[in-house]
């Protein structure tokens, strides 16, 4: 099915206001010893570069000057970017500090914003607040903010008769970047005065603006580094005991339990513009668990993706449907959540039999290898593969194993092309699954392929103010009659529904496909109205 999308008019309630304009600054090599990362900005190192500062406030009062003054510097070396940042506050007893978890910012806190890319659409965020609690984030196609972004970097603070102080050593080797004789980057410093909360920023974007990255200023001056191909191994080994209240009868709940794993994660870069992520056995013991679900619809839950195998540059892995930064951008072609999943056969036991079944589908290896180059073509390309999965039982002493969960195989390809300063995008992407369903059990309960596949063009003018967004989308699955079956008439589907006359149920069929698209035109914002 084709839609045409027409979205109705929406009032702003914010005013309008003209962009600022385009601001630089520029900054030096460190020559000699390098700041001294304490929060307490006297080392000499500083005293190479001027301070940059005449920050302008973005909320509560739009385009005013800020109630305080805020200045910063930046250094850098063959190996790190420093940051200096001096948040001036004529009552430093009312800073507000307050301990929080990463990317809490709660409380004072001030903000960098590095467009190492430098293609106009995505950025990298590092926090702090007065209490010294980082945060950081990932942007990406303009103004998408991802926290679960977590690089390896380092700040203090101090408090002192002035306000408060930051300083910041980021490695290169958190930002990406292609190789070149000099260097410029987009650059945003901001500062929140959480008292009054009020947000002021070094380049001014009005609330009412489309987009965020693209109206950054500029850091110029660095010139002589290269990029750094990261190596990193990780390995690990797990350890877990369960003690629990054991179940009478129940050989697989005898109230404690032992189990042990290990594993690699690791990170290479291939070139100065792509890098390969890659796990064996990933260990997600640290990953914060869902939220208890109830569910009483007749669709999936879509939880938000937390192992960080997934979330690093996974906008190199998504395309949503109506490809572009619209009202209804929300449905995406990869879902990865369905990697690693909970098995999906529930077994019929009989009485008085038991069985012990996995909790999820291990992942026995993935890799990711994701890049963008400095000609604005992005790549991304990801495969997985999770484990046969069994489950024991036992009834009256006589162990057996039925599989629950097929060896299955799962790939995800992206591309796209930012061209005109990033205000036109083409892309594509295709996704597939391929389980092994020799087990008739299995075979009749699931799909054996799915594919899906789509592209997308994104054009914006006149400050990114008016957007138009095309896109196609196609899917397939296959496999036995009884699955396909299954299909046509589950609650998603309902082919067998009396008001679709278009539909029909087709019990001899082994694959089914699907096509749409999405064409829409409309304001973002700029100005009182929207549409």
């Amino acid at each position: 099915m084709f839609r045409l999308l027409i979205v109705a008019m929406t009032l702003s309630l914010f005013s309008f206001s003209l962009y600022a304009q385009k601001r630089v600054y520029t900054t030096q090599k460190v020559t000699g010893e390098p700041p001294r990362i304490d929060g307490v900005i006297n080392d000499t190192a500083w005293n190479e570069v001027e301070w940059g500062g005449d920050f302008i406030q973005r909320e509560p009062y739009e385009n005013k000057p800020p109630s305080q003054k805020t200045r910063f510097k930046i250094l850098y070396d063959n190996y790190n970017l420093y940051v200096a940042i001096r948040a001036f506050d004529t009552a430093p007893d009312s800073i507000v500090k307050r301990m929080s978890r990463r990317d809490g910012f709660d409380g004072d806190w001030v903000e960098i914003n590095i467009d190492s890319y430098h293609d106009l659409r995505s950025a990298f965020s590092f926090t702090v607040s007065a209490s010294g609690v980082k945060g950081d984030e990932a942007i990406t196609d303009d103004n998408n903010w991802y926290s679960d972004w977590d690089p390896i970097w380092y700040v203090k603070t101090a408090i002192d008769s002035l306000g408060w102080t930051a300083e910041m050593r980021i490695p290169l080797t958190q930002l990406r970047f292609g190789k070149q004789d000099s260097y410029t980057w987009g650059l945003q410093v901001s500062r929140n005065l959480f008292r009054k909360q009020e947000i002021s920023n070094w380049v001014f974007i009005s609330p009412t603006a489309t987009g965020w990255v693209h109206h950054f200023g500029e850091l110029q001056g660095i010139k002589d580094i290269k990029p750094k191909k990261q190596f990193d191994l990780v390995p690990y080994a797990l350890g877990r005991f369960e003690h629990y209240q054991p179940e009478e009868n129940n050989p697989f709940r005898p109230g404690k339990k032992w189990a042990g794993s290990a594993g690699l994660d690791g990170k290479i870069g291939v070139t100065n513009d792509f890098t390969l992520d890659f796990t064996i056995n990933p260990d997600f013991g640290q990953v914060e668990a869902d939220p208890s679900e109830v569910n009483l619809t007749t669709f999936e839950t879509k939880f938000p993706e937390k192992r960080a195998f997934f979330i690093e540059s996974r906008d190199k892995l998504s395309q949503t449907i109506t490809g572009g930064d619209g009202p209804l951008s929300g449905d995406n072609l990869f879902y990865s959540r369905r990697i690693g999943h909970h098995p999906t056969r529930s077994l019929d036991l009989a009485d008085g039999e038991y069985a012990d079944i996995p909790a999820n589908t291990t992942i026995l290896g993935a890799f990711k290898l994701t890049g963008k180059t400095r000609k604005g073509l992005s790549l991304g390309a990801m495969e997985s593969v999770t484990a046969r999965e069994m489950a024991r039982t036992d009834l009256n002493g006589v162990r057996g194993r039925e599989e629950v969960e097929p060896l299955t195989n799962y790939f995800a390809a992206k591309v796209q092309q930012d061209l005109n300063n990033a205000n036109t995008r083409i892309g594509g992407m295709i996704t597939s699954t391929n389980r092994d369903l020799s087990n008739p059990g299995l075979a009749d309960l699931m799909h054996k392929e799915a594919y899906t596949g789509g592209i997308n063009f994104n054009q914006q003018w006149k400050n990114q103010t008016y957007y138009f967004n095309f896109s196609a989308v196609f899917s397939q699955i296959r496999g036995s009659r009884a699955a396909i079956l299954a299909a046509q008439t589950s609650a998603p589907h309902f082919f067998q529904r009396p008001d679709a006359p278009h539909l029909h149920v087709d019990s001899t069929r082994t694959h089914l496909e699907g096509f749409g698209g999405n064409l829409e035109f409309g304001k973002a914002g700029n100005g009182k109205w929207m549409y």
